[in-house]
This record gives C-alpha cells, sequence and structure tokens, in this order.
C-alpha cells in the first residue's frame, strides 16, 4: 500500500498522480475511440477469454455456441470492456457536475427508502456497464462507500486503492474484513459488495441464472442478516452520445423469522433476479469473461 505522510494523510503513488495528470489532459472521447481497435486485437488474440464470453452468451441467449449473434455479441463485449478501463483511467479528471447531467436515474427514490431503516446500505453491483458511473452515481448521494478487494500486485494495488480513494471510497481485504463491514453499516454508511466475481471458501448457494442453476456468493445476504442494512442492486450502463442509464432497485431486507439459510437464500435469488434483468437489458455490457456455468 501506498506509504502516509507526515500528516497522517496517505501519500499518492506516482502512477496515481501521472495517471490524474493524463486523465485531465485526454478527453473520454478519444480513448474511447482508442480502445476500439485494442479491444479488438485482444478479443483476436485472447483465445481462452474468447471462448468463455461465447459461451456465456450462448447461455445468455439460448442460442449454440457458433450462432453469429453469440459472436457479435461476445466481441462486443470485449469493446464495452475497453470502454470500462478507458472509464477506469479517466474518471480521476470527472466533474461532478457535468457528470450528474449526463446520468438518467432509475429508482432515485429507492435510495432514500434504504436511508429511512436506518441501518446503512448494502450496495451489490456486477462487472457491468460502466462501474465507475455506478460509483460517481452513490457519491454524488454524499455517502461514505466501503467494499472490499482481492490482493493485486503492490504498484497495481496502491493505484488502485488511491483511485477508490479519491472517489470516496475505502478498500478493504476481501478475506477477514466482516466485522469491519458490520461497523461501517452500523455509523450509517455504505458497504459496496460485487455479486458475479465467483465463490471463494464454498460460501455459495445454488441460484436459477437464466433458467440454469449456477452459484453466487451468500456474502451479501449474510451481512444484511446480521447488521440489518438492507440491500440495494445497483448498475450503470452506457448510451449513446456519451450519456448513461444507472438504476436502483428497491431495498431487499432480511426477514429474521426465517432460518438462516432460508433467509440467505432468498435475498440472494431476489438479487440474482434484479442482476437477471439488468443484462438482459444490456447483455453485451456484462463482462462474462470466467465460466458463469461451469460443467
Amino acid at each position: 500500500m501506498a506509504d502516509a505522510g507526515a500528516d497522517g494523510k496517505r501519500k499518492r503513488p506516482w502512477v496515481y498522480t501521472l495517471n490524474r495528470g493524463l486523465a485531465q489532459l485526454v478527453p473520454l472521447s478519444f480513448g474511447y475511440w482508442l480502445s476500439v481497435p485494442i479491444s479488438d486485437i485482444f478479443y483476436a488474440l485472447w483465445g481462452s477469454k474468447r471462448a468463455t464470453a461465447r459461451r456465456n452468451h450462448a447461455r445468455i441467449l439460448g442460442r449454440p455456441v457458433d450462432d453469429p449473434l453469440v459472436e457479435h455479441m461476445a466481441h462486443r463485449t470485449f469493446r464495452h470492456f475497453g470502454r470500462y478501463i478507458v472509464e477506469l483511467l479517466s474518471v480521476q479528471g470527472w466533474s461532478l457536475d457535468s457528470m450528474r447531467e449526463r446520468i438518467e436515474i432509475e429508482g432515485d427514490e429507492h435510495f432514500d427508502e434504504a436511508i429511512a431503516y436506518g441501518r446503512g446500505i448494502i450496495f451489490t453491483g456486477a462487472h457491468m456497464g460502466s462501474i465507475e458511473v455506478a460509483s460517481t452515481l452513490v457519491l454524488l448521494k454524499g455517502f461514505k462507500i466501503t467494499s472490499v478487494a482481492e490482493r493485486l500486485p503492490k504498484m497495481l494495488m496502491d493505484w488502485l486503492i488511491a483511485c477508490r480513494a479519491e472517489m470516496g471510497v475505502e478498500l478493504l481485504p476481501a478475506v477477514g474484513s466482516g466485522m469491519a463491514l458490520v461497523r461501517r453499516l452500523r455509523r450509517g454508511e455504505m458497504v459496496a459488495l460485487v455479486v458475479d466475481l465467483g465463490i471463494s471458501n464454498g460460501d455459495g448457494l445454488k441460484v436459477r441464472f437464466f433458467g440454469h442453476e449456477t452459484m453466487f456468493p451468500m456474502g451479501p445476504a449474510r451481512l444484511a442478516r446480521l447488521s440489518g442494512a438492507p440491500i440495494v442492486f445497483g448498475w450503470a450502463a452506457r448510451k449513446p452520445g456519451g450519456r448513461y442509464v444507472a438504476h436502483v432497485s428497491a431495498p431487499i431486507l432480511s426477514n429474521r423469522d426465517l432460518d438462516p439459510e432460508e433467509d440467505a437464500r432468498q435475498i440472494t435469488r431476489r438479487i440474482v433476479s434484479e442482476f437477471e434483468q439488468a443484462v438482459r437489458r444490456y447483455p453485451e455490457q456484462w463482462y462474462v469473461f470466467r465460466e458463469m456455468w461451469p460443467k
């Protein structure tokens, strides 16, 4: 991690400082333009990820893997992922005021509903669309956010921590941070978790997703039961003309009258239902580069 200075503030790593300087000089539109040929090269050369994307899109679309539409959607997914990388690098140069004007919000009132419970909010999402725009939306609401991340190489981890800190997000280790997340929620803050990273330590639940069972993590459901915090599922997708649409679900609550396992099962199913609806609307903007339905 980046070292702390004498004033107790985290010193920005040089790679972040370089990133921020370039982000303020290079227009987002130019980055999008440049990402297209680069994404096409990766699509042509990265055979394993290309094949995985095709298998997943075949399941989403209900078509054979060699169907032309499946190939088209997989290719578009690579291009949208290229745009996501551009956004990740460019977000440090964004103006919150300009972003507010470019985001159409569906379900904005659900934030107020979730806040009214007074238990903090568990914001769940997935690797789809513009994750940076979704983070910006939450930042515009004035939330203090805590999330978790797997350990990365030091330089990359320092850069990621600095980027997230500037976005008002504190990153904690993915393992062993459960009670720290509960404390954040009890202070009325927000905890952000993703649901499509896969399962670790066997803490998963089989849920039907596009008509077939696969595993999803139970962490958000367990955290909701332990803390009493409501869950919302949110995402942001790109639209033409440099605009975005963001969606926030109605609050999902733990039911303490149920057995803990059944409660977790029902919560997870509702999260996955919201996730499936998002993918149906923007299938090419879901970054499906791991096997979602392993044999």
